[in-house]
């Protein structure tokens, strides 16, 4: 379920100066996998929309793709990204689900600026994936809340086989895990699975949270740009901290699973907090 139907961009300066001491702008491309990858600059002076759609508009025509979304996570450009897509005839959407731009540009900040003579200082954080302000949380509508939820596990032996499940919604990337290793998910179960998988598509999945709260924790999901949805609040801390425990020595790595009856999945979402 790694849709290669979107696209991950970013469009921004990089830590390197030009010859004239201005800073470098570079489009990147890729898919989730990164089978598919565009680098293309851009002088300091035509940054702006015009610049992009016209970029995007012969990527389309060189490569004959058809990405049914792009996905983007830069406030500053939003503007710019969001009127260069639609010149082109792209659909952008400001998400945080963006793992796999993050760990390119992370391996560019080692493998390939630095190699540039104007290169100034790494960036630590190339793409950073926070909103510019407090999210406040929101209870899921009542129609979408599951009837039982649990802690559940995967090992990342079992995780390699996703792609072939049978489910109705759910997106996937691909993951560099020891096989023993194990991946800590949450199941949803609900006779409304279906229902409620579908809008979680629509909300765009990032990662799944514990948060401590009044003595209890809630248990929220981060979507989109900016959402964050409370999907349950309970007193047990001690679920929450070997979920989190799990979750950070898995690398951020962790899913969130719908199902209707035992054997018969819904929706699956492979998430990651960095």
């Amino acid at each position: 379920m790694a849709n290669p139907l979107w696209w991950e961009l970013d469009f921004y300066s990089r830590p390197v100066l030009d010859a004239n001491g201005k800073k470098i702008w570079e489009l990147l491309i890729c898919n989730c996998d990164r089978s598919f990858t565009y680098v293309q600059r851009c002088p300091p002076d035509m940054v702006n929309s015009a610049w992009l759609a016209q970029e995007l508009t012969q990527l389309l025509q060189d490569t004959g793709a058809t990405p049914r979304k792009v996905r983007f996570f830069r406030a500053s450009m939003t503007n710019i990204i969001t009127r260069g897509c639609q010149q082109a005839g792209l659909s952008a959407k400001a998400s945080r689900r963006l793992f796999a731009m993050a760990d390119w540009l992370q391996e560019r900040m080692v493998t390939v600026y630095p190699q540039e003579p104007g290169f100034q200082a790494p960036d630590p954080q190339p793409l950073p994936l926070s909103p510019p302000g407090q999210i406040v949380p929101q209870p899921l509508p009542a129609a979408l809340v599951a009837d039982r939820w649990q802690v559940v596990s995967l090992s990342g032996e079992e995780l390699q086989s996703a792609a072939e499940w049978d489910m109705d919604f759910g997106e996937l990337f691909p993951v560099q895990v020891d096989p023993s290793q194990t991946i800590p998910g949450i199941l949803l179960e609900s006779a409304r699975a279906t229902a409620i998988a579908a809008w979680m598509s629509g909300v765009d999945p990032v990662f799944l949270r514990f948060y401590p709260r009044n003595g209890r924790v809630q248990l929220r999901l981060d979507a989109a740009a900016d959402s964050s949805w409370i999907v349950a609040d309970i007193p047990d801390q001690e679920v929450a901290t070997q979920f989190e425990g799990a979750k950070t020595a898995a690398g951020g790595v962790h899913f969130l699973c719908l199902q209707r009856e035992p054997d018969k999945l819904a929706g699956f979402w492979l998430l990651k907090q960095i």
